[in-house]
C-alpha cells in the first residue's frame, strides 16, 4: 500500500482501521509500522475526528446561515437575507456593507 492509497483510505473510513475493509488492513498496517508519513497520517486524521465531536454549548447555526452564505458567495439577495435586521451579525472575516 502506497501512502497515497493509505490517504485515500483514511479520508475515505476515518481513524479507526477497524472500520476499514478487511482486505486493506494487513497492509495499512504493515505501511503504519514503517511510515513516519503515515502514522502523522494517522495522528492527523485523529485530532481532526476529536475536534469535530467537541462543542461548546449549542452548536446549531442560526435559521438563516444559508442565505446569508448564499447571498456572499452569488451576491444575491434572497427573501431572508432582505430581511435581516441591521444589527445581525456579519460571517466571520466579512464585514457588513452599510
Amino acid at each position: 500500500m502506497t501512502e497515497d492509497e493509505f490517504r485515500e483510505l483514511l479520508d475515505r473510513h476515518g481513524s479507526d482501521l477497524e472500520r476499514w475493509p478487511r482486505a486493506t488492513l494487513r497492509e495499512a498496517r504493515r505501511l503504519l509500522a514503517q511510515s513516519i508519513a503515515a502514522q502523522a497520517m494517522l495522528d492527523e486524521m485523529v485530532a481532526v475526528e476529536l475536534a469535530m465531536t467537541e462543542t461548546d454549548g449549542d452548536a446549531t447555526p442560526p435559521a438563516d446561515l444559508a442565505d446569508r452564505i448564499f447571498d456572499r458567495a452569488f451576491g444575491t439577495r434572497t427573501a431572508s437575507s432582505d430581511a435581516l435586521a441591521p444589527d445581525a451579525a456579519p460571517l466571520r472575516g466579512t464585514s457588513r456593507p452599510v
